[in-house]
């Protein structure tokens, strides 16, 4: 929680707060890289913009749920309002209702969530004068269009903050590239604001550089340097044999040393497909190792079964877990029933298992045995779709078997250790 008191501020940032309610057009977008206080420059302009437009309409606060909204704006808001200000801010979660009262006045306020494709019957029918879209992107395309044509008034005024995404996102060719390209009749409407990470003046240089360590290629220019580019070539293309990868009769004897605090598998069901399973391990100080590979074709859970308890004799170690796949229920609970594994089946979101991935293999915190012959042949071929035209980074449906259940085990790991 930002300590506004001794907050500081960016001549970027300077900016903004001094502009006048008045010399902003209808919708205004604060875009760029993660961490350059957007969210919080939007924060500090709510009671200026409060009191230019008035309290006869409904003010409206989106994410991508009500829960984001609460997680992301809220948890700044209220001790923005209530211990620097002095106003009070009272909020009814269940039912979004949000009151804000601040220098004599009360504002009605509503939080939505506008994410998913029915979150557009929550706002059908009302009036609005001021609406706060918190990560814009990730709303539904028609909350965005609907929402718009709510703010009616006059003097009505919309603000959204932005990580960047793909540039054939319908934000960035809708709003943003038009605005760029100088298009006369968006501007008349849209402002776009694009900020760094050295625009938010309270990250140390030492922070910076971290987090650019952190990632490479279309997601550094993402998330570093705030740009809209699309996701192509390989998915992990910092992956480096040479530096993530040991032979497993060294591996062996870190095991046999009791090197490895704990042991689990990540499994990935298939038929036609391969069916894969991971064991994995980590020692205290945070390194990830892929130990040992189970890849074949026309493989239930009896034959993973088998090859568990084979590889628990092997290496003579209890395997805590395994988070599966749960496109196949059936093949999940037969691994409950007969192994000593706690049983998970937790499908996490492409794109955020990827990201944490990728972070173990920036901080080279992730090494492969080179027993696991097809997750290093995956490594060099899992990639991204060339000039893809949809706005999500969705790799190819190929060459992922293993990939898939490194994304299982690890992100059941790190989400749990952090």
């Amino acid at each position: 929680m930002i300590k506004w008191e001794k907050s500081k501020y960016s001549e970027k940032v300077r900016k903004f707060l001094s502009m006048p309610p008045e010399d902003f057009p209808l919708f205004t977008l604060l875009d760029g890289a993660v961490r350059s206080g957007k969210t919080l420059s939007i924060i500090q302009k709510i009671p200026q913009i409060f009191e230019f437009v008035g309290t006869e309409y409904l003010k409206v606060f989106s994410g991508y749920s009500r829960n984001s909204v609460k997680n992301n704006v809220l948890i700044e808001l209220k001790p923005f309002i209530e211990d620097y200000l002095g106003g009070k801010v009272r909020y009814n979660h269940s039912n979004g209702e949000m009151e804000i009262k601040l220098f004599g006045k009360r504002y009605d306020c509503y939080v939505t969530g506008g994410g998913k494709s029915d979150s557009l019957n929550a706002i059908q029918g009302g009036t609005w004068d001021f609406w706060y879209a918190n990560e814009l992107p990730r709303h539904n395309y028609g909350f965005y269009n609907m929402a718009l044509s709510r703010l009616t008034p006059a003097n009505a005024r919309a603000f959204a903050d932005s990580n960047p995404e793909s540039s054939n996102h319908w934000l960035y060719t809708e709003k943003i590239k038009p605005w760029l390209d100088g298009d006369k009749n968006i501007r008349q409407v849209f402002k776009y604001l694009h900020f760094t990470m050295h625009d938010n003046a309270n990250l140390s240089e030492v922070f910076i550089k971290n987090q650019e360590k952190l990632y490479k290629g279309a997601f550094k220019k993402r998330k570093i340097d705030g740009l809209w580019v699309i996701a192509e070539g390989l998915v992990y293309d910092t992956f480096c044999p040479e530096k993530h990868t040991v032979s497993h009769s060294k591996l062996f004897e870190r095991i046999q040393k009791g090197e490895i605090a704990e042991y689990f598998l990540g499994i990935d069901w298939g038929w036609n497909h391969p069916t894969a399973c991971l064991l994995l391990g980590n020692t205290p100080d945070g390194m990830c190792y892929v130990i040992d590979e189970l890849y074949s074709q026309k493989l239930d859970a009896d034959g993973v079964i088998k090859w568990i308890n084979r590889k628990q004799t092997e290496y003579k170690k209890f395997f805590s877990y395994a988070n599966c796949d749960n496109a196949r229920p059936e093949q999940n609970e037969k691994l409950r029933r007969y192994t000593n594994l706690v049983i998970y089946e937790e499908k996490p979101k492409v794109e955020d298992s990827i990201s944490l991935v990728r972070s173990l293999i920036n901080y080279d915190r992730l090494i492969v045995s080179d027993k696991c012959l097809h997750t290093l042949e995956e490594f060099s071929l899992y990639r991204y779709e060339q000039d893809a035209l949809s706005a999500k980074d969705s790799p190819l449906k190929i060459n992922d078997d293993c990939m898939d259940a490194l994304r299982y085990g690890l992100y059941k790991y790190l989400t749990e250790n952090p």
